[in-house]
C-alpha cells in the first residue's frame, strides 16, 4: 500500500490516477485497515463485488489498468514495489504514455 500510495502522489491528477478497491466482506475492517493504514488515495469499498466481477479480478491482491474509456488494458496479480522505475515504466508502456521519474 505504502509504494501505490507513493506512486499516487506522484502522479494522481497529472498523468493517471490510482484508486484502491476493497472486496472485503467486512466493510468496518476495510474501512478500518484504510483509515489505519492512512492511504492517501481515494479508496472504494466493493463488499456486493460488483466492481470485482465487472473487471475480472479473481486474485487478490490485483492491479487493474484500465484506460480514460473504461477499456481494461491490463491485469497484474500479486505486490509490487508500484513506484520503483521498472514498474513506473511498465506502467506507462500499458497506457502508451511515458511517465516521469
Amino acid at each position: 500500500m505504502s509504494s501505490l500510495g507513493r506512486l499516487a502522489s506522484r502522479y494522481n491528477g497529472k498523468q493517471i490516477n490510482v484508486i484502491g478497491i476493497s472486496t472485503d466482506d467486512d466493510r468496518n475492517a476495510a474501512a478500518g485497515f484504510i483509515k489505519q493504514s492512512k492511504v492517501t488515495f481515494e479508496n472504494f469499498i466493493d463488499s456486493n463485488v460488483y466492481l470485482e466481477n465487472m473487471l475480472g479480478a479473481n486474485t487478490i491482491p490485483m492491479t487493474i489498468f484500465v484506460d480514460a474509456q473504461g477499456k481494461v488494458l491490463e491485469k497484474v496479480s500479486g505486490a509490487y514495489e508500484w513506484d520503483s522505475p521498472e514498474v513506473v515504466n511498465a506502467i506507462g508502456k500499458a497506457f502508451h504514455i511515458k511517465l516521469k521519474h
